[in-house]
């Protein structure tokens, strides 16, 4: 299993005493808008030093009339620079509804459950360190190849069970997003119940991307286990992996295209169907980055989309088609 993309500029701060600088710039979510018009808002080029102040730069987008949300992100790395996304939310447009902010502040983290994750946190970097990063989901949660971060997470299933109910309550409650984060991971060890599937799911509208993150980390296996085991008598909506293509986030987007290319391996015929009707424009979209590790599991989402082959699909992107395919594409679901 692949595991999921993580942003990182260190190495690019370390290369260059400026700070990291911009490679390429490109953008999603605007239908409205050109690349080159939001580049030009923000005042941002390829190859300047990183702006400053992410915050100020989103301010500036939602300035615009007709955009209601923006996010700018800077991932590591194309040939030493930083690609810089430039994401909107345009009003009347198709995008991931998020939940207003939990606000319970007396629910706090049980203390033997941060230190667990913080271990768990720290295994799964060296094991990424190291390149040891493939998992097994076949329980229906993540066991990484890595012996030391694996150790940790076998000793996951009986703290989630023993602390479900105070975990099930911060997830859906707390309003502290760390340990909603905390509780979105180890859930996802938990008794594979349909209660803690749907808190799981409610927590993919959570208003901070983080704990949308580690909530789509632990519903992926589940997702898959489901599948493969009908008898388990348990269902994880696709839905919203499908609505998170939609995402004013960055990491949102790529998360859920990492894990829709696992889904669709079988061209499951329903999730196939929805991503048609709620994820042609997004896909196609983003299938025309110009970082091509980026672009491709958009590519491939839309080829499946089409009915087209594996091979199909492999072809064209080799022999760089890539542009004329899309068309093809889109002129063929109407889209």
């Amino acid at each position: 299993m692949k595991y999921f993309l993580l942003t990182g500029l260190a190495c690019l701060y370390a290369a260059d005493p400026v700070g990291p600088r911009i490679g390429i710039i490109d953008s999603y979510g605007a239908h409205s808008f050109s690349t080159e018009k939001l580049r030009k808002e923000l005042k941002v080029a390829e190859g300047d030093p990183l702006p400053p102040s992410k915050g100020d730069l989103e301010e500036l987008l939602i300035g615009i009339k007709g955009i209601a949300r923006a996010n700018v992100e800077a991932i590591c790395c194309e040939q030493g620079k930083a690609i810089f996304y430039i994401g909107v939310e345009e009003r009347g447009r198709p995008h991931l509804d998020i939940r207003e902010e939990p606000k319970n502040e007396t629910l706090v983290m049980p203390e033997d459950v941060t230190a667990m994750y913080n271990r768990l946190i720290a295994a799964i970097a060296e094991a990424t360190r190291v390149g040891e990063t493939s998992e097994d989901w076949s329980q229906g949660y993540a066991l990484m190849q890595n012996l030391e971060a694996r150790l940790v997470q076998m000793r996951l299933p009986a703290m989630a069970e023993d602390q479900q109910k105070i975990l099930r309550e911060i997830l859906r409650e707390g309003a502290d997003p760390d340990d909603r984060r905390v509780a979105a991971t180890v859930l996802g060890y938990g008794p594979k119940s349909q209660a803690i599937i749907e808190d799981l799911q409610l927590a993919l509208r959570d208003p901070d991307q983080e704990v949308r993150a580690a909530a789509l980390r632990s519903l992926a296996p589940l997702a898959s286990y489901a599948r493969k085991h009908p008898e388990a008598e348990i269902r994880v909506l696709t839905t919203w992996f499908v609505e998170m293509l939609n995402s004013v986030a960055w990491k949102d987007r790529m998360n859920a295209m990492n894990l829709l290319i696992e889904l669709t391996a079988e061209r499951d015929e329903k999730l196939i169907r929805h991503m048609k009707e709620r994820g042609i424009p997004a896909l196609a979209e983003m299938a025309q980055w110009k970082h091509l590790p980026h672009a491709l599991p958009a590519y491939i989402l839309l080829g499946r989309v089409a009915d087209l082959s594996e091979q199909e699909i492999q072809d064209t992107w080799s022999a760089n088609q890539r542009e004329d395919t899309i068309k093809k594409i889109r002129k063929k679901l109407k889209a």
